[in-house]
């Protein structure tokens, strides 16, 4: 399976097909090892390679769906969730089952994460448990939404976000076994999360295609913006400013955080959702799977190389404008600048008490993309460089909504 890149670049594994939808994908953290589970209950350890995928193991450790199988942070293990409430640890190379908890959760287990030896889990009814598989116990829980968890993702060494179906998200200290904040609820779903920006934004999917981005340290802070026609179940990391997301309409895109703009397509799945994405532990492929049955590499190896010095330039420009005020300030005046030529970015519905609402519409209106021109185009190969270079009007009113994302 091909990529846009040129040569070595373009080589990925071949997909992999299954009789049953699979519900989660996760790579090993240091061997080209992966684990696949399913609606069956099943759980499979492949070896993949660019000659062949190897099934290594096969098992059936849950009576119902296994909704989620992920690696130990060593790789020695996987820790297995599933709506039976249960949760299970496998032995990667002997394929026994080492531990049990049967009730686990009084309702079925949505969801799994594991960092170092702690294990974070969210149900159907929005309850999420802490776990310490030293002692093999509960470290605290939470109750604080009303509808199933959807998705947790570790922010650093202390700290976990979670989404849930009411449509809110929330963050923790599990050291301190305490809540750090809540948001309001959105108006639907939140099913995907993400930390990005060095742990101060949260990235979160919805229901209804949208990308909500929080504040990280006052989660009243929301900025939401357009940009897929149907809902957004899957985020992976590229760098603290791109992402890949998945999203029910089967594809695949790469999204900048700053400016928020859609860069490009990775692939897609036909017309089928996408169920889960995850990255290999050398950042080489992205792996997807779906509706379709079907598991499917995507070498996005230049991607990573590319985004290592985005990194660079997006601390460059942020800097240059936190420090130049009267760039700033010419920026203010720059406001009646007319430019009718926009590019495809995605639209922004930032609430700013201190814009009038034409300026406010004029601006969504210029950020505004079709989404069908965004499936024709290739991704950038430097956005940011891309950006600073756009014509001399446009240039600064993007400088201006560069800063006010900051």
């Amino acid at each position: 399976m091909d990529t846009s890149s040129e040569g070595d670049h373009e080589l990925a594994p071949n997909d992999i097909s299954f009789n049953t939808i699979p519900f989660s994908l996760n790579f090993h953290p240091t061997e080209d090892l992966l684990v696949v589970s399913d609606a069956e209950g099943r759980v499979k350890l492949y070896k993949y390679s660019l000659d062949e995928n190897e099934l290594k193991l096969s098992l059936k450790p849950h009576q119902s769906g296994c909704r989620q199988a992920n690696f130990s942070s060593d790789g020695k293990y996987i820790f297995t969730a599933s709506s039976d409430c249960s949760m299970k640890v496998i032995d990667i190379n002997t394929g026994s089952i080492l531990y049990t908890r049967e009730e686990a959760h009084d309702y079925s287990i949505n969801c799994l994460v594991s960092k170092e030896f702690m294990v974070f889990t969210g149900d159907d009814e929005g309850t999420i448990k802490v776990w310490d598989m030293r002692q093999q116990n509960i470290v605290c829980e939470f109750q604080e939404h009303g509808d199933f968890i959807s998705d947790i993702t570790t922010i650093d060494d202390r700290h976990i976000a979670a989404t849930s179906g009411d449509g809110g998200v929330s963050i923790y200290n599990f050291v301190r076994k305490s809540m750090d904040d809540i948001s309001e609820k959105s108006d639907n779903e939140l099913l995907s999360c993400l930390s990005l920006d060095n742990g101060q934004k949260l990235v979160c999917g919805s229901q209804d295609g949208s990308i909500l981005i929080y504040d990280r340290n006052n989660l009243e802070n929301v900025k939401k913006f357009a940009g897929h026609p149907q809902s957004v179940d899957a985020l992976v990391k590229v760098n603290n400013n791109t992402f890949f997301s998945g999203s029910s309409d089967g594809i695949i895109r790469y999204i900048g955080l700053r400016p928020k703009k859609l860069l490009g397509v990775v692939g897609e799945h036909s017309t089928f959702p996408i169920e889960r994405m995850a990255v290999s532990r050398d950042n080489r492929y992205l792996g997807s799977i779906s509706h379709d049955y079907s598991l499917r590499f995507w070498n996005v190896s230049s991607f990573y190389e590319e985004d290592e010095s985005e990194d660079g330039d997006s601390t460059t420009a942020a800097n240059e404008i936190e420090n130049d005020d009267d760039e700033i300030e010419d920026l203010e005046n720059a406001d009646q600048v007319n430019d009718n030529d926009s590019d495809s970015e995605m639209g922004d519905e930032d609430d700013d008490d201190d814009d009038d609402d034409e300026e406010e519409e004029e601006e969504e209106e210029e950020e505004s993309s079709s989404d069908e021109d965004i499936k024709r185009k290739k991704p950038q190969q430097n956005p940011i460089k891309a950006q600073q270079t756009e014509k001399q009007k446009q240039k600064q009113k993007q400088k201006r909504s560069f800063f006010k994302d900051l």
